[in-house]
C-alpha cells in the first residue's frame, strides 16, 4: 500500500479549509435613508447639541480698540492655534487656544497677492501656511501666517474652479462650466489628478453651469463627502477616488433632471422639490440641511439606526440647531458654517448673544465667542 507523503497531505487539507474559511464575499448594501418619506413626518424638535456634546468650551477672542471683528467663522483648529475668518471685513485671523489674536490680515483688493472674496481657507500646520481661494478672481493663494503671499494661482487654464475640500496633499474640486467632467481632484499644486462626473456635452452652457452646481456643501474638515441634490447616492473622496458612502433616498421630492438644468427660480410658495443641499458627518450621525418651499430645513439622522431623530425649520427666522448656553437661554447654529473633523465640533456666537446667556468673562461689545463642542 502506497503512503501518501505528510506534507503533501497538510497542503491538500490547508487548501481545503482554505477554501470553507474564506467563501466568497458579498457586497455589503450602502445605508440607505428615507428622506422623502420622513418630510411629511412629524418629527421632534428636542435635539440639543449639549445632548450629545460630552464638553463644551466657549472661547472669547480678545478685543482691541484695532482688532474688532463681526463674525468669527472657524476654519481650522490644531495643537496650539485657531484660525477664523471675519467675512464682513475679509479679515483672516489666528488665536491661540485662550483666543488671544497672534496673526491677523486681510488682503482684501484685486492685485496681486489680494482676494475679492473669501470662498475656501486651508490652514497647513507643518508648512505654516494659509491657503486662499478667491472665488470671484478664481485664484488661488498661499501667504504665510502672517498674511505674506508666497504663492499664487490662477486657474483660467486648469479645468477647475471653486474647492469642495483641501488638505495638505490634494485638493477635490469643481470643474469649470466647460469642463469635461463636473468634479476633479488635484495634487497640492492644483494639478490635475483625476476627473468625476463626465458632463453631458450635449448640453448648453447654462445648463452645463447649473447641473455643476447642485453639488452641495459639507463642513467636514476630515473628509470630502459628495452628493448632487438631484441624485441619492452620496460619495466620500479622498487622494485616490471616489466611494460611494451611503443613499439619501429623496423619493418624489428629488429635483428632476429637467429642472437641475434651469436656474432656481424665486417664486411665493417656492420649489417643491428640494434644493441647495448641504449634508455632513459627526460622530454617529449626519447633519443634513436643504431649502424647500422657500424655507431651509435643518434634520439629524441617526447613522446606527438610519431613523431621523430632529427637524428644525428658519420660519421663525432662527437658522440651525439649538444650543444651550449656560443660563439655559438657547440659540441655533448653524450647520451650513460650522468646523467638523473627527470630535470636533467649532461654531461662534456674537458677543451680546453671549454675555445674555451668561458665557463667563464676556460683555456685549466685545469680539465674537468660538464655541468648541467635544462629542
Amino acid at each position: 500500500m502506497k503512503t501518501i507523503p505528510f506534507a503533501i497531505v497538510l497542503v491538500f487539507l490547508s487548501i481545503s479549509t482554505g477554501c470553507k474559511m474564506n467563501p466568497e464575499k458579498k457586497e455589503t448594501p450602502l445605508p440607505a435613508f428615507d428622506l422623502g418619506e420622513a418630510i411629511t413626518k412629524h418629527v421632534p424638535d428636542t435635539f440639543t447639541w449639549n445632548s450629545i456634546t460630552k464638553h463644551i468650551t466657549y472661547i472669547p477672542i480678545s478685543s482691541t480698540s484695532d482688532l474688532l471683528f463681526a463674525s468669527a467663522q472657524p476654519v481650522y483648529s490644531g495643537k496650539d492655534f485657531y484660525c477664523v475668518v471675519d467675512h464682513r471685513t475679509s479679515t483672516i485671523f489666528c488665536t491661540d487656544k485662550n483666543g488671544k489674536v497672534i496673526h491677523s490680515f486681510s488682503k482684501k483688493g484685486q492685485g496681486p497677492g489680494e482676494y475679492t472674496t473669501i470662498a475656501y481657507v486651508h490652514v497647513n500646520p507643518q508648512e505654516s501656511t494659509i491657503r486662499v481661494f478667491d472665488q470671484r478672481a478664481n485664484k488661488y493663494i498661499v501667504y504665510d501666517l502672517d498674511g505674506n503671499m508666497k504663492q499664487e494661482i490662477f486657474l483660467k487654464d486648469k479645468e477647475i474652479t471653486t474647492p469642495l475640500f483641501i488638505s495638505d496633499n490634494y485638493t477635490v474640486a469643481k470643474g469649470q462650466n466647460d469642463a469635461p467632467y463636473r468634479l476633479y481632484i488635484t495634487d497640492k499644486e492644483l494639478n490635475i489628478r483625476e476627473g468625476m462626473f463626465p458632463t453631458d456635452t450635449s448640453l448648453t452652457e447654462m445648463e452645463r453651469m447649473c447641473m455643476t452646481w447642485q453639488l452641495n456643501f459639507c463642513r467636514n474638515r476630515d473628509q470630502a463627502i459628495v452628493h448632487y441634490v438631484n441624485e441619492d447616492t452620496v460619495f466620500t473622496i479622498n487622494g485616490t477616488g471616489l466611494q460611494p458612502l451611503c443613499i439619501f433616498k429623496k423619493g418624489e421630492y428629488k429635483l428632476p433632471e429637467e429642472e437641475a438644468k434651469k436656474p432656481m427660480e424665486m417664486t411665493t410658495s417656492g420649489s417643491p422639490y428640494i434644493r441647495s443641499m448641504w449634508l455632513s458627518s459627526i460622530p454617529g450621525y449626519y447633519l443634513i440641511a436643504y431649502l424647500r418651499e422657500n424655507h431651509f430645513f435643518y434634520e439629524v439622522w441617526d447613522q446606527t439606526n438610519n431613523e431621523i431623530i430632529s427637524r428644525f425649520s428658519n420660519e421663525k427666522g432662527e437658522w440651525g440647531l439649538p444650543l444651550c448656553l449656560p443660563s439655559g437661554k438657547k440659540v441655533r447654529i448653524d450647520t451650513r458654517n460650522i468646523y467638523i473633523n473627527g470630535n470636533t465640533v467649532i461654531s461662534y456666537i456674537d458677543a451680546a448673544t453671549a454675555a445674555e446667556g451668561k458665557v463667563p468673562g464676556v460683555e456685549e461689545d466685545d469680539n465674537p465667542v468660538l464655541v468648541v463642542m467635544e462629542l
